[in-house]
């Protein structure tokens, strides 16, 4: 019995598989195989995309620290508000008052002190102050406060601002405001170029418009720092961006310095207002800081 079988498996071992066979048992092995080269091609393409729009990983990181505190400024526009008020006089009589108080979201139709109705606050951006404080192992350094408006005019530079961040800033260590106004200034501002140095791009990505001004520390540990306020119109989508968006924006800002020019910025800041509709520092701004290196080459300063 045992020579039978293995004289029936060597006959059978050696009969040749039909063509028919091998051509469906390869086409299977290709059908399987193609999703999984897909799936790891996209994988691929995926890792290298968040990476590079994300991430922004090709960006070295410096060995500096930065720390810093913001607040923004917003007008009203008064032409909404007198509006408002003569349809309350038509709806409601004489006697009509609009409450419009600094620091709430929403502004009251009022009557004989009796609320009538509340109304959600139309505010514009205008622009960001406060201050970056730059050094090694978390130590105050380097400091330079600003005030800068998305459409800043040069003539209208706020330069005394230490007393005013001093009791606006209260959150934040007071030894950063030990400086007097006499040992920072803040001059050479200039207008972003056209889709914030990214062109047609720029414009199809909703970037807007912005100033860059230079703000010089005279202190201890002298230095200078590019910043650059920015509007965008991209919320929600645009806010994973920003970091790969703010490198764009900042290499563009820095094209009318001379690297290694006496005076040319040591660090440059980005200031992205890419939800300019919730008026807020903390909702509003996406911010990233850089060393200006060699050939003005950034590095991220974390």
């Amino acid at each position: 019995m045992k020579r039978a079988a293995a004289l029936y498996e060597d006959l059978t071992g050696s009969l040749p598989q039909p063509m028919g066979a091998q051509t469906a048992s390869h086409a299977c092995m290709r059908l399987l195989l193609t999703p999984v080269m897909w799936t790891a091609a996209l994988a691929v393409v995926g890792i290298f995309a968040h990476g590079e729009l994300v991430r922004d990983w090709r960006v070295p990181r410096s060995g500096q620290s930065v720390n810093s505190v913001m607040a923004v400024t917003y007008s009203i526009d008064m032409a909404d508000v007198n509006k408002l008020e003569a349809e309350s006089k038509r709806k409601y009589g004489e006697g009509i008052r609009i409450s419009l108080e600094v620091g709430r979201e929403t502004l009251d139709v009022t009557k004989d002190e009796k609320v009538l109705e509340t109304h959600e606050q139309i505010k514009s951006f205008e622009g960001v102050y406060g201050m970056f404080v730059v050094g090694r192992n978390n130590r105050v350094t380097t400091r330079f406060p600003f005030s800068i408006a998305v459409r800043q005019e040069p003539s209208s530079l706020n330069r005394s601002v230490r007393d005013w961040f001093k009791n606006r800033f209260k959150s934040v260590p007071q030894r950063w405001f030990e400086f007097d106004d006499s040992e920072w200034t803040i001059d050479r501002c200039a207008a972003l170029p056209d889709g914030l140095g990214l062109g047609k791009a720029g414009r199809a990505l909703l970037l807007r418009e912005g100033t860059a001004c230079v703000v010089t520390w005279k202190g201890q540990q002298p230095g200078s720092m590019l910043i650059s306020v920015s509007l965008a119109k991209g919320d929600p989508w645009m806010r994973p961006f920003t970091r790969r968006l703010c490198r764009s924006i900042t290499e563009a800002a820095l094209e009318r310095f001379t690297p290694g020019e006496p005076g040319s910025p040591k660090y440059a800041a980005c200031i992205l207002v890419d939800r300019p509709a919730h008026v807020s520092a903390q909702k509003s701004l996406s911010v990233s800081v850089y060393d200006v290196g060699v050939g003005n080459a950034l590095a991220r300063i974390e």
